[in-house]
């Protein structure tokens, strides 16, 4: 998915009340950990599910978390 398709999603999910908390308290998640956010949007962008893992599993634990929890939500 490239970043605008990505933000068009976001920005369509984020009119759900339940998804937006629950999105938005994963972001401040992220925020509290510093130089995440980039490699996350970088991740986010892959397509192809075998190098999006790869990438996701050199993440320390509490962000590979975080980053599956965003992934969910935006598949949901």
């Amino acid at each position: 998915m490239n970043s605008y398709n990505l933000i068009m999603k976001l920005q369509a999910k984020m009119q759900d009340p339940r998804f937006a908390d629950r999105f938005n308290r994963i972001v401040s998640e992220f925020n509290s950990i510093p130089g995440v956010q980039q490699e996350v949007m970088r991740i986010a962008q892959i397509e192809d599910e075998k190098k999006r893992e790869k990438a996701i599993s050199k993440l320390p634990d509490r962000v590979k978390k975080l980053v599956r929890e965003v992934y969910s939500l935006l598949n949901e």
